[in-house]
């Protein structure tokens, strides 16, 4: 599985070459230039965004207080969300930071409470808390298993459920769920996040029909690759399987880990995915899907048409996995 493409154009090829620059760069889109006052600057307008603390989650809280935003943002480390509150509102902007662990009810229904005091309103939720373990479905134990999907799927479930209310109330909303190429393309080493992956998928997908009577409206961002700590968490999580010469998975890992750095050669920026997000936040008909690049939306329709032992055969040289 490839989360980015080693051959995408660079912004000034696109600016010279490009017909339709903003397939990489969605601020270039025209749609977005043609929006009305309220749209391209939603003042007053309010945000919670989980998994805040850094890559993604700190990008897109920072783009949304730019562009008006007063955000709530919501992640474990403290430290971490303080030092951005703080820098949002030296530049003018609300922040108000929030720690919480997901992966606890009793917290993800404390933040919620709290995002929406402070903010006084709610017109957008963004769900990109979430993590891999890379590791073999084998070593990891149902708790394990469990806390994965609590801080992955079931807190954006939770919280979506806890801000509907209010969307409703207020005549609708917006929520932004990240999704993954994981979620589409399968990959080794990656099963309980792939799973909440598609979990997430599926249930924008339903949230959509479920949530659009009360103007509510839902997208999914799907990204290539993205320069963030995600992948780096994940190897010194399991630093001791990748130690262990006995591991049966020792290889595989080892290949994977050579796979991803090749493509975190050219990979997208947090700052990148966090301008997908205020597309789907701000414009007046948003997508029910957002690929960045677009390579990725090829890379996923084309293999997503193949017969699954086709696709197999072609994921098994692209991993280097051997074949009993």
């Amino acid at each position: 599985m490839t989360r980015g493409d080693a051959d995408r154009p660079t912004v000034e090829g696109l600016e010279s070459n490009n017909p339709r620059p903003w397939l990489e760069d969605p601020m270039k889109s025209p749609k977005l230039a043609k929006m009305t006052t309220r749209e391209s600057t939603p003042s007053q307008r309010a945000a919670i965004v989980t998994g805040a603390s850094s890559g993604i989650g700190e990008a897109t809280a920072r783009l949304l207080a730019q562009n008006g935003f007063a955000v709530a943002i919501i992640a474990r480390r403290k430290d971490r969300l303080e030092a951005l509150a703080s820098e949002i509102e030296a530049a003018g902007g609300r922040a108000f930071a929030i720690a919480a662990d997901l992966a606890s009810e009793e917290e993800t229904a404390r933040a919620a409470e709290q995002a929406l005091e402070s903010l006084g309103r709610i017109d957008l939720l963004v769900n990109n808390a979430g993590y891999s373990p890379g590791r073999a479905i084998e070593q990891i134990t149902r708790s394990e298993l469990r806390h994965i999907f609590d801080v992955n799927f079931f807190s954006a479930l939770q919280l979506i459920g806890l801000v509907t209310p209010r969307m409703r109330e207020q005549g609708g909303g917006r929520i932004v769920n990240l999704g993954s190429v994981a979620g589409e393309i399968p990959a080794p080493l990656a099963i309980p996040y792939a799973a909440t992956k598609v979990g997430m998928h599926t249930a924008t997908d339903a949230l959509r029909l479920e949530l659009g009577a009360f103007g509510i409206k839902l997208s999914l961002v799907i990204p290539g690759f993205v320069d963030t700590a995600v992948f780096d968490n994940a190897r010194e999580g399991s630093q001791h399987l990748r130690e262990d010469e006995s591991n049966p998975y020792r290889k595989i890992m080892f290949d994977l880990d050579e796979l991803a750095i090749k493509n975190l050669k050219n990979p997208l920026s947090p700052d990148d995915v966090a301008k997908v997000i205020l597309r789907a936040a701000t414009e007046k008909r948003p997508k029910e899907r957002y690929y960045t690049p677009f390579s990725v939306r090829l890379q996923c329709v084309l293999l997503g048409l193949m017969p699954s032992r086709l696709l197999d055969t072609i994921l098994r040289h692209v991993y280097k996995l051997d074949e009993a």
